[in-house]
């Protein structure tokens, strides 16, 4: 899903903050339709995106995309592939 969701909006150019899309979407990527606007239409997950929202700013997160390697502050995930590379390396060696 999250792969459909990333080519739809960066590839295809569709609005993935529209509930009809995201049926669409889920649909396609075999989920079962009632359960999909089910969870459009509720707040089954408020609990858990508000979680992920604080667990962000605690580690200062302010925009997206960002990447937080090794515990260290976060950083831009918007960067060329070699500086994201030397990011991660340092990240993985400490």
């Amino acid at each position: 899903m999250m792969e459909r969701l990333l080519g739809a909006y960066h590839s295809e150019g569709l609005n993935v903050a529209d509930p009809q899309i995201l049926q669409g979407l889920g649909e396609e990527a075999g989920l079962h339709a009632a359960r999909v606007r089910a969870v459009l239409a509720g707040d089954d997950y408020v609990e858990q995106v508000r979680s992920d929202r604080r667990r962000a700013a605690e580690h200062g997160v302010t925009g997206v995309p960002s990447l937080v390697i090794g515990g260290r502050p976060p950083v831009s995930g918007v960067q060329p592939a070699d500086e994201l590379r030397r990011l991660l390396e340092r990240g993985l060696t400490g």
